[in-house]
């Protein structure tokens, strides 16, 4: 009787075993049938999220034509743009506005090793001579048209906070906001930008090297100062809060330079740039004091910088991230 009962025992077990041994394969098959069969728009992989991010603005230097602006969808701009090797979905921005050669793509690369080195994108619009063709819808940002009065929905200076929330929804960045920077002509777009729009996401304003200025100054004319322009004194009460840095070359200091404007008016804020630059910010400081206002724009200088914006673009780029 014992031995039967062995011997049944034994056949259980090896029969146990088996069906064990085929529970485990048909688990097996159930789960490779499930990963080829799974839909692959259920869980995307990482890799094509990051091609999509960056389809806009891919890896290295690129170029995408903007008219998403309704009042300005009739003169299309090229937008210059260089991505250093990142995925990080709030890469910050730097807006670089390019000087009277409206060469947006050279001043796009001028900032190639210093987006390298801090891990920023940067994004050159390139108001160009065909849509732009004057120091007035460049320089001054369309405010005025032959003496009247433009609508301010239609001032070249809108295009930045609106390629910000372009990029935003079309997922190249999370950042909540972006640096300004503009060097000569460009300078002149991006301080006038400051006192007569309200660049609510702007981190930092570097107005660099710029010719001549609207200074604060409302005995003084628009365009060179602010008198029949379309700001009050109590608006100009919020402009010394934002984070403008005035930045120039210690060597811009040619009082015969060929694009220098050499106007009586001009020439009232000094022979040089680097005299006219000092001569805004203290005119600004002056004000902000006379109002009892907190004043807080900066002034900085680089030493051995002239007229170039490549050799005084890493130092902005500093101050973005300082």
């Amino acid at each position: 009787m014992y031995k039967i009962n062995q011997a049944s025992d034994l056949y259980i077990n090896k029969m146990i075993n088996i069906l064990h041994f085929n529970y485990y394969k048909i688990i097996i098959l159930i789960l490779i049938l499930g990963i080829g069969c799974s839909d692959p728009n259920e869980d995307t992989p990482k890799e094509e999220k990051e091609e999509e991010i960056t389809e806009l603005v891919p890896i290295g230097y690129s170029k995408f034509t903007f008219n998403k602006y309704a009042p300005l969808s009739d003169k299309p701009i090229d937008i210059h743009t260089y991505l250093p090797d990142t995925t990080k979905p709030n890469i910050p921005i730097m807006f670089v506005m390019h000087g009277n050669s409206r060469n947006g793509r050279d001043y796009c690369f001028s900032w190639v090793a210093s987006a390298k080195e801090y891990n920023f994108l940067v994004v050159c619009p390139e108001l160009d001579v065909l849509q732009f063709p004057t120091s007035a819808e460049y320089h001054l940002g369309g405010i005025y048209d032959s003496g009247s009065l433009v609508d301010s929905t239609k001032w070249s200076f809108n295009f930045i906070e609106e390629i910000y929330s372009y990029l935003k929804a079309e997922g190249v960045t999370t950042a909540e906001t972006y640096g300004l920077y503009g060097h000569s002509a460009g300078s002149q777009f991006v301080h006038r930008l400051a006192l007569f729009t309200e660049p609510k996401h702007a981190s930092i304003i570097i107005a660099a090297n710029a010719g001549w200025y609207t200074t604060i100054n409302f005995d003084e004319s628009f365009p060179y100062g602010l008198k029949d322009s379309p700001i009050s004194e109590s608006q100009l009460k919020e402009k010394f809060g934002y984070p403008i840095i005035i930045l120039l070359g210690e060597n811009d200091t040619d009082p015969n330079d060929s694009s220098l404007r050499k106007t009586e008016e001009a020439m009232r804020q000094g022979k040089h740039r680097f005299e006219r630059g000092n001569f805004f910010y203290k005119m600004a400081k002056d004000k902000a004091s006379e109002l009892g206002i907190v004043f807080n724009w900066k002034l900085e200088t680089v030493p051995n910088v002239g007229h170039s914006n490549t050799n005084i673009a890493p130092m902005a780029a500093k101050l973005f991230f300082r």
